[in-house]
């Protein structure tokens, strides 16, 4: 992945979002594929179907398509997890943001104007599996810069105020 560095400048840290979030897409993407064959079975079974309406043939090409649609959904979704990155180096912070798959936008803060930084971490699981938000303000500028669903916020937290000498924030 490229990552645009400055003449001497040295990475910190790197953070992806959370696995949760990928396991929840995964999960419900095994859900979609799964549903079709389970409610044609169900109907087989309570006779609303007759078995030998669709050909095997039929079937296995259905099922395949549906299959690598299935597939498809799932490997943009593992591809933008991993190429959705931030990255603190000891000038800056870097925000490597895919939309899609040719569409990414790159976010850049200077580590010197950074004023506040602030820990969100909410929920049950946001506290039992250590995942949450961070979010940066910059001397000047009216929004804030949100990194959301990444894991251990804290330790970024900290590597950002390490190198900018902001005030930090935690809440939950």
């Amino acid at each position: 992945m490229y990552i645009p560095l400055e003449q001497g400048e040295r990475v910190v840290i790197k953070v992806h979002r959370h696995w949760f979030f990928l396991a929840t897409h995964a999960l419900l993407i095994v859900l979609v594929l799964v549903l079709p064959f389970a409610a044609y079975r169900s109907l087989i079974a309570y006779g609303a179907l007759a078995p030998g309406g669709v050909s095997a043939g039929a079937a296995w090409t259905l099922g395949a398509l549906w299959f690598l649609v299935g597939w498809t959904l799932y490997f943009k979704f593992w591809t933008l997890y991993w190429l959705d990155i931030w990255v603190v180096t000891d000038r800056r912070l870097i925000d490597i943001d895919y939309r899609h798959l040719f569409d990414r936008d790159i976010a850049i803060l200077r580590l010197d104007k950074i004023q506040d930084v602030q820990v969100r971490v909410t929920g049950v699981l946001g506290n039992l599996l250590k995942f949450g938000a961070v979010s940066v303000q910059t001397a000047g500028e009216s929004r804030e810069f949100v990194i959301d669903q990444i894991a251990e916020p804290e330790a970024l937290r900290d590597a950002i105020v390490k190198g900018s000498g902001a005030s930090s924030r935690v809440s939950g």
